[in-house]
């Protein structure tokens, strides 16, 4: 548990209050990293920052972000289940031709949530060359769908999947360049290559802006400081943090958070609504958080530094 003595943590970042508290899952750390500062008068958020406290807010951020570097991945995966039939057969209900090229062909309409720009999914896919007819990677065969943030894949994913809901089945038409362009990124798919894709949405990273904030905003790489209420499927609550003692977040720490706190800005609240293959943490830093099972979390934030800037949502 380490405990800041003044309202700014770290260059920019700024907490209500001194002697503020972070402890991990609202609950205090079995090993103390360090020992508690001493008490401070009421008014000490507005003395001066001397060179001590200064060191010591800067230790703290560096622990948080050395962390983001030393983790390793959770547990060994399960063998994968049977292949699973593509539904590549299915009659088009209706065709849309998007930005650039881009063309969606919906096969099957889902009911569920509906993935926004910058979101983060969980689909199977079956991915071919438009020319030929090759398939060159499939989850279907794998028999386990991906999960994945939308910032993270090609543009054609980013423009074409947003718009779905879960359940439903859409082909893209990816023309090259919104693909790999006149990059090789494996010997089945050359060059300058038009790609076509059946996905089949399973689930999505679900948010609700409950409060817009007005302060600096989340971007990719952040260290962020929240109170939270996380509660497990049954809506049983599972782990707090306040704002008196708050919970840092590391970049990476777990994909379901990261994609669901970017954009977020200082002062907003938001629920987030994590599917079971989002959540994963290493469990040096997720503690007795409970893995792969799904999580809704009511999110509050306090404060940001990022590592890289934030980015527009496409």
């Amino acid at each position: 548990m380490r405990t800041l003595s003044t309202a700014l943590f770290a260059a920019g970042l700024l907490l209500a209050g001194a002697n503020l508290t972070l402890a991990q899952d609202g609950k205090p750390a079995e090993k103390p990293a360090e020992k508690p500062a001493a008490a401070q008068p009421a008014d000490a958020a507005h003395q001066p920052v001397d060179d001590a406290k200064k060191a010591e807010m800067e230790k703290a951020i560096r622990e948080a972000i050395a962390k983001a570097g030393a983790t390793g991945q959770p547990g060994t995966p399960p063998p994968s289940p049977a292949a699973v039939a593509v539904p590549e057969n299915l009659p088009v209900i209706k065709k849309i031709e998007l930005e650039e090229g881009l063309v969606a062909e919906e096969l099957k309409i889902g009911d569920g949530y509906e993935v926004k720009p910058g979101g983060a999914v969980v689909a199977h896919y079956h991915g071919t060359l438009k020319e030929g007819g090759k398939v060159f990677d499939s989850s279907f065969t794998r028999g386990t769908p991906a999960t994945f943030p939308l910032n993270s894949v090609i543009p054609g994913w980013q423009k074409g999947v947003p718009g779905m809901k879960i359940g439903g089945i859409r082909r893209l038409i990816i023309p090259a360049k919104l693909a790999y362009g006149d990059k090789s990124p494996s010997q089945d798919i050359p060059p300058n290559s038009d790609l076509v894709f059946i996905i089949q949405l399973e689930d999505a990273l679900q948010i609700i802006d409950d409060k817009v904030g007005d302060g600096e905003e989340v971007g990719t790489q952040p260290v962020v400081v929240t109170s939270y209420v996380m509660k497990d499927k049954e809506g049983k609550e599972i782990a707090t943090a306040t704002k008196d003692k708050p919970y840092i977040w590391i970049p990476n720490e777990m994909m379901g958070m990261a994609a669901g706190l970017e954009g977020m800005k200082v002062g907003g609240k938001r629920t987030i609504k994590i599917p079971g293959s989002m959540n994963q943490s290493d469990p040096r830093i997720a503690g007795s958080r409970p893995q792969q099972v799904p999580l809704t979390v009511v999110v509050e934030l306090l404060a940001v530094r990022n590592l890289a800037p934030a980015q527009p949502k496409k």
